[in-house]
């Protein structure tokens, strides 16, 4: 299984489970930023995969920032809060200050997909630092800045 982000159709800004099988939507992201408000719409409802056993509640990037997200999912019985995000290199603690939330509040695994390098959109420099985080908050795993 891989995760994987992209707008799919209904104008909603997804993450999409590619298996062997084919692609199909696993989740519409929830919390839209100010700019992507003005071109997508928001998700309806938390989702939660069962992978090889482990209940994985999936988020994209601002879906993290809000504490109700994070609360739904983990109420859906999760052992794992899994994100896919965009954050500038100048704004990487915000990465860091959700993460503590969460795994705080909720005592789960949780397992973040940063961007890194450049993108567009005012991100000449993305935050990247992809990491994996215990239930007591502390990095598993953690990678650089550079792209690969």
């Amino acid at each position: 299984l891989a995760l994987a982000g992209a707008p799919v159709t209904g104008d909603h800004i997804a993450m999409l489970a590619v298996t062997g099988g084919g692609a199909t939507v696993a989740y519409r992201k929830m919390w839209l930023g100010d700019a992507e408000a003005r071109r997508f719409r928001p998700g309806d409802a938390p989702v939660v995969l069962d992978v090889d056993g482990w209940r994985v509640g999936l988020a994209i990037c601002k879906d993290t920032g809000v504490a109700a997200h994070a609360d739904r999912t983990a109420a859906l019985g999760i052992d794992v809060y899994a994100a896919g995000v965009l954050e500038s290199a100048r704004d990487a603690a915000v990465i860091d200050q959700r993460v503590h939330r969460i795994t705080t509040a909720h005592e789960v695994w949780v397992a973040v997909a940063s961007f890194a390098g450049s993108t567009g959109g005012g991100y000449t420099e993305a935050a990247g630092r992809s990491g994996v985080w215990t239930p007591d908050g502390e990095v598993y795993a953690r990678a650089g800045t550079d792209r690969l």
